[in-house]
């Protein structure tokens, strides 16, 4: 028992690490893309879009198609319960983390978004797969989907508020902001799912095909963002490096006795903490430069 789960644990090890070497790759060739002006401001913007509104949506409709019939419709709902309730306690530790750092008003939004919003999904996946197999990628999908919802629409207001002068909470919390491509296929997917709306093999391979390019686009994106900053900024700011810290290792440290008293101590707990230790979504770039915030940070 000793060997197998030393050979498990070195596993998900080797796993974790092979996502990162692609991740730093794809940023690399972003990076050299920019450089050599291949993709350029105008691309950019475009691609940002394109990512954001076309196939991340096509993602998350897959992603439900296929795991219709795997699980009940009351069980689902309590696994969306124990998601949001995550993402809950996340939101509340990300306000005390931009106080206790002293963050100033402009980069608050971004500190806390970035607190909230973790890459589940292209590091998740892969990662859960590796040491659970199956199972664990259903845990995973029905967490990345509570990601989806949320940050098509709590995302979406945490990333613009304290931005617009006037208007206040009311102009932020517009429909036009948040009933966007995003949160409509969330409704569509749940909708589908709960229906037993059957999905032509044609048709599911196609958004298996476009969901697809989310990964490889929204990486090549974040490193032709990093190719328009002095260097001297990528490690310039000390607080980024605490931040690091309290994110990659404080949080999970703290999220674990939650997630244990909802979860128990199986799987479904494993996966839920596995979650709660990604980093940073690269959706947060995406966000950044779709709304104005501060891309660099």
């Amino acid at each position: 028992h000793a060997k197998f789960t030393n050979r498990e644990n070195v596993m998900s090890i080797t796993v974790l690490l092979l996502q990162m070497i692609k991740l730093f790759a794809l940023m690399c060739l972003g990076y050299v893309l920019y450089k050599i002006n291949i993709i350029d401001d105008h691309t950019r913007a475009h691609l940002t879009k394109f990512v954001l509104f076309v196939t991340t949506p096509a993602l998350i409709i897959h992603s439900f198609v296929e795991n219709m019939g795997n699980i009940g419709k009351g069980e689902m709902g309590g696994l969306f319960g124990i998601a949001f309730a995550m993402y809950a306690v996340l939101a509340v530790l990300s306000i005390i983390i931009v106080l206790v750092l002293r963050i100033g008003k402009k980069q608050r939004a971004m500190y806390m978004f970035m607190t909230v919003f973790a890459n589940v999904g292209f590091m998740g996946f892969p990662v859960v797969e590796a040491i659970y197999g199956t199972q664990g990628v259903f845990y995973t999908a029905i967490f990345n989907c509570m990601f989806n919802i949320l940050i098509f629409t709590f995302g979406v207001f945490l990333i613009n508020y304290g931005q617009e002068d006037d208007g206040g909470i009311q102009s932020v919390i517009s429909l036009k902001k948040l009933l966007n491509p995003g949160v409509l296929c969330c409704i569509v997917s749940v909708v589908i799912f709960l229906a037993d709306i059957p999905v032509h093999p044609v048709i599911n391979e196609l958004l298996d095909d476009v969901g697809g390019l989310t990964s490889t686009l929204a990486m090549l994106l974040v490193g032709s963002s990093l190719a328009v900053m002095n260097p001297k900024e990528l490690f310039g700011d000390f607080r980024i490096y605490i931040y690091a810290a309290v994110k990659q290792i404080a949080i999970p440290f703290l999220m674990w006795p939650l997630i244990h008293m909802f979860a128990g101590d199986g799987m479904l707990a494993a996966v839920k903490l596995i979650m709660a230790s990604m980093p940073v979504a690269k959706s947060a770039v995406l966000f950044a430069k779709e709304y104005g915030r501060d891309e660099n940070l």
